[in-house]
Order: C-alpha cells, then structure tokens, then sequence
C-alpha cells in the first residue's frame, strides 16, 4: 500500500490561525473534487474558525470512558474504516484519554499515512521535544505535551503560519481568541510582546532549519556525540545536542558508559527515559561498558569520527582541581566539547525555604514577568505559614481559595475543601472528579477542565510532587476556566509547595 502524505499547518502561539488556514484549503482541496473529511476539529468557539468548517464532513468521535468520566476523543480506526482521501485531525501533540487505542495523537497520525490516507494537522513551536528547554527558558511554562522531532522534520510539507506579535495582540484584544475576561488578563502576562516575540523566532528558525536541511547535499561532515548518565540533567544536555545537531544538519549520538551496573531503581529509570529521549529525538543510543569513562569514551571519539562532544558539568564538580570535563578537554583536543551546566544545586541549606524563595522568586524576576508580583509573594509566604501550622491542609487551601478566587480542594492523606463565595463543593467528593485527581497524582501532569486530559471536569487538578507522596491541588472550574495567569501564578506557588509539604 502506497503511504498517504502528512502536511502540517505550523504557528507559534494560539489564535495565529493554523486550523483556520487548514479548514481554508481544506475547502479549496474539496471544490477540486478531494474527498476531504474533518478526524477532529478544535474550535475553541471561535466563530470564523467554526464558520469556515461548513460544508465539511466529520467523521464520528470515539467515545472512551475512563473511571466513570465519558470522553471523546478522535477515532484512528473508524478513520481507516472510512478511508478518505485526506483527513483533518487537528492537535497533533493531544495526548489521548486513558483507554485509547494510542497514547498521543500522533501515534494516530502515524497509523493514518501508513494505512494509505493523506493527512493535514496543526502543531506550534512549543510542542517541538528539542526546543522544551528554549521554550521554557523564553516564556517561564514548562509544556507537557510534545512531540517527537522526526514527525516534524519527515512531514511531506510544513506551512508556516506566521503572524505579527501586534496581530496577535489585536485578535486578542478583539475577542477573537479568548473571551474578554481571559484576553485582558492574558494581554497583561503570557500574550506580551516579549514573550510573542521569543517563540516567533523560535518557530521561523526551526522552518528555516527543515527548509536547510531538505535542501543541503547530504554530507555529514560534523558528528555530534552527547555524554548521557542517569542524573536528571541528561535530558537538557541531549536536547542541546539534538539542536547542535540541527543546526549542522547531521545525525547525532548519545553514549552511555556502564562501569558496575549498581544501578538503583531511580537511576535506572532515569537513564531508560533519557535513552527514550535520544530516540525520540532521532538520535543514536550507544552503551558501552569500561572502568574509566573518559578513557572509553575518548577511544570511541576518536574511532567514530566524533568532532563535537555535549557533556554536563555538575555544581558538585566546579571547585575541583581536575573535573570530569577537564580530563576530556586534555585527552580530546581537537574535538569541540561544549558543556552545559546543570542548575540542579544539590548542597544541604540551613533554611531551604528562604533560601529558595530568595533565589527563585525575587521581585526583580516576578516582577519581569506578571504585574501581580507582589500579590504572589504575599500568597508564598501565606502558603509557606500554613504549611507548617497545625491545620495545613485546610489552611492552604483557604489561602489558594482566596487567593484564586476559586473554590480549592488539597487531596493528601485526606481532602480539604475551602468553597468561594458559598459555592458547594460537594462535587470534588465526587467518583468521577476524585477519578481526575487520581490520574493527576499517578501520572503526574494536570489534567481536568482546560487540559487536553479529562477535560470535563468541573475542576482542574495540578500535582504537587513531594518527596514521600505525590499532593493534588483541584481549583473549581465551574464559573470560568483557570488563565493563562492564573495557571503561571500558581506555577510558582505550586513549586514552593513541592519543598513545604
């Protein structure tokens, strides 16, 4: 069977209008006779984007039912029953309701082109896995769902929607991409100029860097190795080597030195998930096995070609007569190493909490940042007082009601509930929505209303990540969703909760 074709209409934030642009060629694709159906659509209400998908025919959603909760989601097989010319699934980074055939909606891509059937679908900047550390270093939020790089770059065809950071503005400011209420506040934080500006780039450059490497003869005369161990920051070292990479248009590789293979169980699944990671990354995965690392490592640079090497260097090392990083410069010196530091400070602190409140959220940084800087200090340092006094649970959840306006229930050993204004609050007793606070805790993302997980909750659920047991914090939904604002407001409180609780 021949494989079908995948286009993806790609932008930088939300609202630049890549479903619009997909559902308008869509219409155009349909007038020369195409058998076009829509997969899935998300309109979030916005009417030109609904307006603009009359005419189209949409194939049924799946129903999934997970814990009580019904969802829908996007169905890959009936899609294939159907079998269409060319098909519209909107989100390629969703991630699928528990209990669907695949885990992300781009598994469901996959299986669509490789089953004969053109597909169009939408992406932003942000979903890219190689730039989640550029992302989250340009705009403050860290985002979960993304995709694997190879899916972008191996696209048939990638349409940029590209817009002005002032148009964006503009759309917002007219209501056309969240309600007043959201736009207002989402203009004075996450949809500033900055912000806009810094994923722009990011996304022309990341075109730029396919439309290169499309167009370069194919040699490869640059090789790029990362040093990859079990410690957390692997991860960040082999994005920076897949962007090294990148940019030189070449493959690159990670190798892993197995000295003892004393792993304990955390390291052991720290490292699987980096090994993951390289894949993902389209990257090779080499384990080796030796008593030195840098003599073993060197031996394979030196046979393998290898002109740029991508290591960490650890605050534990920096002090030391001769670190790891050392040895490497002096045994490789005609190979380009680039070290990137790890943040991870792992010395003992008198007073973590201050010392960390200090660091962390300095007003010089929040006030960067949000316009409500000093209000979210003033909530830290209340949430930090009722943390250690004897009502803790029921006491946080008092402040991050009031704080949030918002009812607000903290699940732990048992759930405390703090209702806004005489709302009830009975429902976060509710099965289907402790069911939402259980994924939360056991997978340990957010999830419920204005996620793109349990999305029908009354409530939306943020996991606290404690050293002995994984917290929840469900903020009621049922007037309004949680902004922009709000989710990266309580970002950084959810942050300190991690180290009182």
């Amino acid at each position: 069977m021949e494989r079908g074709k995948l286009k993806i209409f790609f932008g930088y934030c939300a609202g630049s209008g890549k479903t619009y642009a997909m559902l308008k060629a869509a219409q155009e694709a349909k007038k020369q006779g195409v058998n076009v159906v829509i997969g899935y659509l998300e309109s979030h209400d916005r009417p030109e984007t609904t307006a603009m998908a009359e005419g189209l025919e949409s194939l049924p959603l799946k129903v999934v039912s997970y814990k009580g909760i019904t969802l829908k989601e996007f169905d890959v097989d009936g899609a294939i029953k159907a079998h269409p010319e060319l098909i519209l699934v909107d989100e390629l980074a969703h991630t699928n309701a528990p209990g669907s055939k695949n885990r992300k909606r781009y598994l469901d891509v996959e299986e669509l082109v490789n089953n004969g059937i053109d597909v169009w679908t939408t992406v932003n900047v942000q979903h890219i896995e190689s730039l989640h550390d550029l992302v989250d270093g340009a705009t403050s939020v860290d985002v979960s769902e993304r995709i694997p790089d190879e899916i972008f770059d191996y696209a048939d065809e990638v349409v940029l929607i590209d817009v002005e950071p002032e148009t964006l503005i503009e759309r917002m400011k007219d209501g056309k991409i969240y309600k007043p209420t959201q736009a207002q506040t989402a203009l004075k934080n996450f949809f500033n100029s900055e912000n806009l500006s810094s994923l722009r780039e990011l996304f022309l450059r990341r075109g730029a860097d396919r439309i290169e490497k499309q167009t370069n003869n194919g040699e490869q005369k640059t090789r790029v190795l990362v040093l990859v161990s079990p410690s957390p920051s692997s991860k960040k070292n082999i994005r920076v080597a897949a962007r090294l990479a990148e940019a030189y248009h070449c493959k690159f590789s990670a190798v892993y030195v197995e000295t003892d293979g004393n792993l304990s169980d955390e390291a052991a699944a720290n490292l699987k998930r980096h090994m993951n990671l390289v894949r993902d990354l389209g990257g090779e995965m080499i384990v080796k096995y030796g008593d030195d690392v840098v003599e073993t490592v060197a031996s394979y640079v030196r046979l393998a070609g290898v002109t740029n090497l991508v290591m960490g260097k650890t605050w534990q090392s920096v002090g030391k007569k001769v670190g790891l990083e050392d040895k490497f410069i002096a045994r490789l010196p005609d190979v380009e190493i680039i070290i990137v530091p790890d943040n991870a400070r792992t010395v003992r602190r008198k007073n973590p909490i201050k010392e960390f409140l200090a660091r962390v959220f300095t007003p010089q940084k929040l006030l960067k940042k949000y316009k409500t800087a000093n209000a979210t200090l003033d909530v830290i340092q209340l949430v930090c007082r009722a943390a250690i006094g004897k009502n803790g649970y029921s006491e946080i959840a008092r402040v991050l009601s009031t704080a949030f306006s918002r009812s607000c229930a903290v699940f732990g050993v048992t759930c405390s509930v703090a209702p806004f204004e005489n709302e009830n609050v009975d429902f976060f007793f509710d099965r289907n929505e402790r069911a939402v606070a259980e994924w939360c805790a056991k997978n340990g993302k957010s999830a419920g209303r204005g996620t793109d997980t349990l999305r029908e909750a009354k409530a939306i659920y943020f996991p606290v990540k404690a050293p002995r047991r994984t917290y929840v914090i469900g903020f009621s939904c049922i007037q309004s969703k949680m902004t922009v604002t709000e989710k990266l407001v309580f970002s950084q409180i959810q942050t300190v909760l991690q180290v009182v609780l």
